[in-house]
């Protein structure tokens, strides 16, 4: 039985508790202590800290997946990195061996509890830990070309063309409704700038990306996703989105997430690390430690900066844009100059990626 004290349970709680209960039963497990919630979520996603027989995991439910598709390609391609050593924290299986419980309509899973600390740019180690976050990619992507399971596939629709297209709409529509006129102004100049630029870049990769090296990628590889140790990454999580893609396009997010924003305990938004553009220093360090790894394919380093014409717009609306998308609340409390800033940021990317479009290759080449 779950061991919570009797003083902390209110009459809706019991009923929380039985269903727990039930829970942890479907996986087989009669004697447990619950350690509390893993961290702030919604109240609609349960995530907390378990004991079971002295090993802790992560009591969750199962994460959303892309248009409620099947979840059998991931449980198999995480069982198979695991295989090739990469620190994947294991699932516990349930009483009928899936890595997953269904109790009413709901879905759980119980997630190995991933020791280790969060990565943090302002911590001493950051550099040698973007080594380590890069060759660790590296790692999964080598991995990943040997893999022999079932091509996991996202419909047409959703491919990388049409997702940075819907963020674009998105970002207009916001444009259209703000009623803070310098706001809106600056997100529409945004979106125009993105809008020019983004037929050419997915030209010359539908031309140049021919032959460049397709396999199942991790899908969301950043540092919330990635844990630390004195001997480097020991744990990678969150591979709810992986899927068959080109790998440039992973590498281009994970030098955007690990040379471009500034990842600090407390914050709520993920903010620019400098004033324009990458971190130098940062992307450096990242590429060549990823090309150590896994070198670039004849043609594929030319197209890096095109790659990440298409990924910025996505991964900006998700971090350093995200409470003007979706926390209006928080938009209203946040001075307009701070987000004046950040758009002020956004708005200059497409000229810096075009001042160092050949340096970037490079980095990755010389490696």
């Amino acid at each position: 039985m779950d061991e919570l004290g009797a003083e902390q349970r209110e009459d809706g709680a019991h009923e929380d508790l039985l269903d727990l209960n039930e829970v942890m039963r479907a996986f087989g497990v009669d004697t447990w202590q619950n350690r509390g919630p893993l961290e702030p979520s919604p109240a609609a996603s349960l995530s907390l800290l378990v004991d079971i027989q002295d090993e802790r995991y992560v009591l969750r439910e199962r994460p959303e997946v892309m248009l409620e598709e099947d979840s059998g390609h991931r449980y198999a391609f995480q069982a198979y990195l695991q295989q090739e050593g990469i620190p994947i924290p294991a699932l516990r299986m349930s009483a009928a061996g899936e890595p997953f419980v269904m109790v009413g309509e709901e879905y759980f899973e119980l997630q190995q509890w991933s020791t280790g600390e969060q990565f943090v740019s302002s911590n001493p180690r950051n550099l040698d830990w973007i080594n380590s976050a890069a060759a660790m990619l590296g790692r999964i992507h080598q991995a990943s070309r040997r893999y022999t399971g079932h091509r996991h596939q996202w419909p047409s629709e959703v491919h990388m063309g049409g997702i940075v297209q819907g963020y674009l709409n998105l970002a207009r529509s916001r444009a259209e409704t703000n009623e803070i006129q310098a706001l809106s102004s600056a997100l529409a100049q945004w979106v125009e700038q993105w809008e020019v630029l983004l037929p050419p870049a997915m030209m010359s990769i539908g031309a140049g990306g021919r032959g460049i090296p397709e396999f199942h990628i991790h899908g969301d590889y950043h540092p919330l996703n990635l844990r630390f140790g004195s001997s480097g990454v020991t744990a990678v999580m969150g591979l709810e989105a992986s899927r068959w893609e080109k790998r440039i396009f992973e590498v281009a997010y994970a030098l955007f997430y690990f040379s471009a924003l500034a990842w600090l305990p407390g914050e709520k938004l993920t903010r620019p690390l400098v004033k324009r553009g990458f971190d130098p220093e940062r992307a450096r360090r990242f590429l060549k430690a990823y090309g150590e790894v896994y070198p670039p394919e004849r043609g594929e380093a030319a197209l890096l900066a095109d790659a990440l014409l298409l990924v910025a717009p996505i991964a900006t609306v998700n971090g350093p844009l995200e409470d003007l998308f979706y926390d209006r609340e928080m938009s209203e409390e946040t001075p307009i100059d701070d987000i004046l800033e950040r758009l002020s940021w956004a708005t200059s990317l497409p000229a810096w990626l075009t001042r160092v479009r050949r340096s970037l290759p490079e980095m990755w080449e010389d490696a």
